[in-house]
This record gives C-alpha cells, sequence and structure tokens, in this order.
C-alpha cells in the first residue's frame, strides 16, 4: 500500500483517506476490532501460493492425476482455513492507548499501547506498526492483555495525533496479511526545542529585575516578631513570647526576594517565529530552574509572571501551540500488504 501511495494520483489518494477516516473513527476510549475494522488480502506468498494452486489444477486436469486432485484441494482448503484464523488472530481484540507524556521537538514520544481480548484463545504475533518503522510484535493470552510500544519521532511543535498506526497480523501460515487502522483522538503536546543555554544565559541577565531585601517567614537572617495570622503555620511561632504572655506572635526573617522577568517574544533578536519560540522555551526552562518568577509575552497572548511546575507548563503548551498548524493535515501511510 505504502508503493501503491507513492505513485497515486492525489485525487485517488485522498478519497481513499476519506473512506478510511469514515470507516476507521478516531476514538478517545478504547478501539474494538470488529469484523467491519478489519481488512486482508493476501501477501506475496499468498499470491505465490495461489499461482501454485492454479498450476497444480491445470496439471492435474491434463494428466488425469486422481493424486493431483487431492493435493490441489488439500492445499485449497488449507489456503481457507488460514484466511479463517489470521483474520480471527485480530477479530474483537480491544486497543486502548496511554495518554503520551509531553515531549520537545524532535525527541520520540512513546505511545503505550494497551492490548487485551475476552476470548480463552491465545493471540499470537500481533503487530503494532507506524508508518514504515519496524513493527512491534505481541502475544495476547486468553482474556488476558499484553503492552506494546511505539517510539514516534516528532518533527514540528503543538499538538500531535499520529494517524499511520496499524495493527496486523499474518499468523499463522503467512499467506494473508490482515490489518486495522488505529485512529486515536488522544493529542500529545510538544514543546519548542529549546535553543542552546549559551545564548539564553545572556538574554536572561539582561532582564533580571534586581533583588531586594523584604521581610518574610522564610530566611536566612532572624528580623523580629510580628503578629500572628490565622492560617500560618505553627512552626513559626515565638513559643517563648507566648510563654511570657505577649501572645501569638509569628518570627521574621530577613531574606532576598527572588528576581523576576518578563520573557518577551517581540525583544528576542531572531527573525524566524519558531527561532524565537525556541528561546523562550529555554528561558522558561531556565527560569524555572533557578525558581524565579517569570511572564511571557507572545503577540495577542500574555502569561502573567509566576513560578512552579503548573506554570511552567501552562507556557510551554503556549508556546508549543502559538499559531500551530492544523494538526489533521499529516498524512495517512499506508502499510505494505504485500510484504
Amino acid at each position: 500500500m505504502a508503493l501503491i501511495s507513492a505513485v497515486m494520483p492525489s485525487g485517488i489518494k485522498k478519497r481513499i483517506d476519506h473512506w478510511v477516516e469514515r470507516h476507521s473513527p478516531a476514538s478517545s476510549d478504547g478501539i474494538l476490532l470488529h469484523s467491519r475494522r478489519l481488512y486482508i488480502l493476501p501477501t506475496r506468498f499468498g499470491y505465490l501460493f495461489a499461482f501454485m494452486l492454479l498450476v497444480l489444477f491445470l496439471a492435474a486436469i491434463n494428466y488425469e492425476n486422481s493424486m493431483a486432485f487431492v493435493l490441489t484441494f488439500m492445499l485449497t482448503a488449507l489456503g481457507i482455513i488460514s484466511l479463517w484464523y489470521t483474520h480471527n488472530n485480530l477479530l474483537n481484540i480491544t486497543v486502548q492507548l496511554k495518554i503520551p507524556a509531553a515531549v520537545f521537538e524532535g525527541e520520540s514520544c512513546d505511545f503505550i499501547f494497551l492490548v487485551e481480548h475476552p476470548n480463552i484463545s491465545t493471540r499470537y504475533a500481533v503487530g503494532l506498526q507506524y508508518d514504515r518503522q519496524t513493527p512491534v510484535y505481541l502475544m495476547v493470552p486468553p482474556g488476558g492483555k499484553a503492552e506494546a510500544k511505539l517510539s514516534i519521532p516528532t518533527s514540528r511543535r503543538g499538538l500531535f495525533k499520529p494517524k499511520g498506526i496499524t495493527i496486523f497480523s499474518r499468523y499463522p501460515t503467512g499467506l494473508f496479511h490482515t490489518w486495522g487502522w488505529l485512529r486515536f483522538n488522544i493529542p500529545v503536546m510538544v514543546y519548542p526545542r529549546p535553543a542552546t543555554r549559551a545564548y539564553l544565559q545572556k538574554s536572561l541577565a539582561e532582564q533580571y529585575q534586581g533583588k531586594a531585601a523584604t521581610s518574610t517567614i522564610e530566611g536566612d537572617d532572624f528580623a523580629g516578631l510580628r503578629e500572628h495570622r490565622e492560617g500560618e503555620s505553627l512552626r513559626h511561632i515565638s513559643w517563648k513570647a507566648y510563654a511570657q504572655g505577649k501572645g501569638l506572635l509569628t518570627k521574621t526573617f530577613q531574606g532576598n526576594a527572588q528576581p523576576s522577568l518578563w520573557i518577551d517574544f517581540s525583544l528576542i533578536a531572531k527573525e524566524s517565529i519558531e527561532h524565537r519560540l525556541c528561546c523562550m522555551t529555554a528561558m522558561v526552562l531556565l527560569a524555572d530552574k533557578d525558581n524565579l518568577e517569570y511572564g511571557i509575552k507572545l503577540p495577542g497572548k500574555v502569561i502573567e509572571r509566576a513560578s512552579g511546575i503548573v506554570h511552567r507548563q501552562t507556557c510551554l503548551t503556549t508556546l508549543a501551540t502559538f499559531q500551530q498548524p492544523d494538526i489533521d493535515s499529516e498524512f495517512i501511510p499506508g502499510d505494505d500488504h504485500s510484504e
């Protein structure tokens, strides 16, 4: 199919893609491989086997040899049984996709599939493949589950939904290839690739605000006592002052406030949008590593200064989806059924 699609006119290919989308709708849950989602064709060995049966049949007719007829009919029965077993090896299998973790552009994303079926038969040599990558094979025990992991490379930032995943089998004889398309409505977030660190340290330093002394209940130098506020931790209360009848007082310390900065799209000296986003991504990672308060400014979008894991994810997600191209425009690769 991959070779055929490479030389196929674009109009015909689009019709085939639309037909596949109608008959293999995307799912956010498990995909049940019922008979209408499975397809089967002979492999190259299957076509060779059929040609051999034709030659045997013609030879049996020509020589009127009863044993040749018996051999031809036995091999034909073997092919029919193989057709049924190969199709049945995938029938009623349920495939689920675990939510993938976010990655950076250029990294491989691990898609972990959970394959299960309720029947008492063992499913052998079940393969999972993305595009033309090396397939992963697994065996599903009777009424059990099995996991398979596909490492799919990412080539652009944003939400990524791979469409070229197939599940297939050629068990038991290799004469037939049965397959189904797996389309999940579970996108993975691909962050922009961080730029080099050497460039970023200078950019960050130019945007730092000066450190300022502040009074806080966390710090190194004791600054004094103040009235206790409801909700503050009891470990900061001066129990010595309480024993002297001065009431509940909280110990305060003198410390340095963490600097804060703005990561501004318009201030980065790069012409390419992607280069600017890569620089901003690295700035976010460095600022988060140093526990700084930071915010980002994009055309039409501002994330206020804050810190923490949730803020980092919000900033990286905003950068990843900035002017994102259509995530449904990916080519749907086929599978080579003649292998």
